[in-house]
């Protein structure tokens, strides 16, 4: 028998059997689909497709946290369509992008006024446009009645980082809701986690611009590696150039590995990245790196050197708060979710 036939048979036979989902994710660029997080993956540790949260906001004990699929119409099983996404509409500028990074022999330090040095959605999301009631029915925070109130503006960022960045066999959590920032545009990324009945991944449950952005408490920042608006995206056949750094010093590239390679979750160690041959301040060094991709949690799921801390504004979770939670019970796992 031809061995395509076989392989046909193969994979039906799974398939009609179950041991294949429904739902099927193939990695491109730009993406037209992303894989989001597993029902009731848990924060508490370091695992592939995942992300380690040790954040101390609000008392809450992070490690027991699961996150669960988001149920929203954009979303079939871990698929995220990305053409599907009712995006924030708009295309402006929210003021003068300030950002300077200075190195030392030790360090290095970003400074900036948080604004992107790129056109964002409109924000306030303006009422009537697809995605105003996604934000209407989040809680902004005093004194917004609504996430959908919530503007952009601008916050004083100052990030250090080490220079040069001490590889850890044991991975540390993500202690700060900032897991890196961007040099290519100024802005930051966020850990991705939001709240709303329950704890989602941000990228299915919550419509962003086409940058892949929105504030909380008017800091603008990522859910994603920005496809669309990094500036210097590197070519099709080389490996992708540094987007940013991580909170722990080391490099954050694009989607690219390799002669230009694609990378999937499995070619990337349970921190999202791996070791390689990468342009390091000018030089070509083979070191640890990160890379962001379509694959939750889209970019560093937990440290492989030490983390700096850095919260611009007050402790802000995507939605949550006390009281919005003692409004709804806790959810357990729901039957024939899959533990990750």
């Amino acid at each position: 028998m031809n061995i395509r036939l076989i392989m046909l048979s193969g994979f039906l036979t799974l398939l009609i059997s179950g041991l294949l989902p429904s739902y099927a994710f193939e990695i491109t660029e730009p993406p037209v689909t992303l894989r989001t997080a597993v029902n009731g993956l848990s924060l508490g540790k370091a695992q592939r497709n995942g992300q380690w949260v040790c954040l101390s906001f609000y008392g809450i004990d992070f490690p027991s946290i699961n996150l669960y699929n988001a149920g929203t119409p954009w979303v079939n099983g871990l698929d995220v369509s990305t053409a599907s996404i009712p995006y924030v509409t708009g295309s402006v500028w929210n003021g003068k992008s300030i950002f300077k990074t200075t190195v030392s022999k030790k360090e290095r330090r970003f400074k900036g006024n948080g604004l992107p040095n790129h056109k964002t959605g409109i924000y306030p999301v303006q009422e009537g446009t697809p995605a105003y009631k996604w934000y209407a029915a989040a809680p902004g925070g005093p004194p917004y009645s609504s996430a959908a109130a919530i503007p952009i503006a601008r916050y004083d960022l100052d990030i250090k980082v080490p220079r040069n960045p001490t590889y850890s066999e044991q991975p540390y959590c993500m202690n700060s809701l900032v897991t890196g920032v961007s040099t290519q545009t100024h802005a930051v990324w966020h850990a991705n986690l939001a709240y709303g009945n329950t704890w989602v991944d941000p990228a299915a449950a919550f419509p962003n611009d086409e940058c892949w952005g929105h504030p909380f408490n008017k800091e603008y920042h990522y859910h994603g590696y920005s496809w669309k608006c990094m500036p210097n995206q590197g070519g099709p056949n080389t490996h992708s150039p540094l987007y940013g750094y991580a909170m722990d010093g080391f490099g954050i590239y694009g989607p690219r590995g390799d002669n230009g390679v694609l990378l999937t979750n499995d070619d990337l160690d349970e921190c999202h990245g791996h070791t390689g041959q990468i342009v390091w301040d000018g030089k070509l060094t083979t070191m640890y790196h990160y890379h962001l991709n379509s694959e939750y949690p889209y970019g560093p799921g937990c440290y492989r050197g030490k983390p700096s801390n850095f919260n611009a504004l007050k402790p802000h979770l995507h939605g949550y708060s006390p009281e919005k939670a003692a409004m709804f019970p806790p959810r357990e796992p729901p039957q024939g979710g899959i533990v990750h």
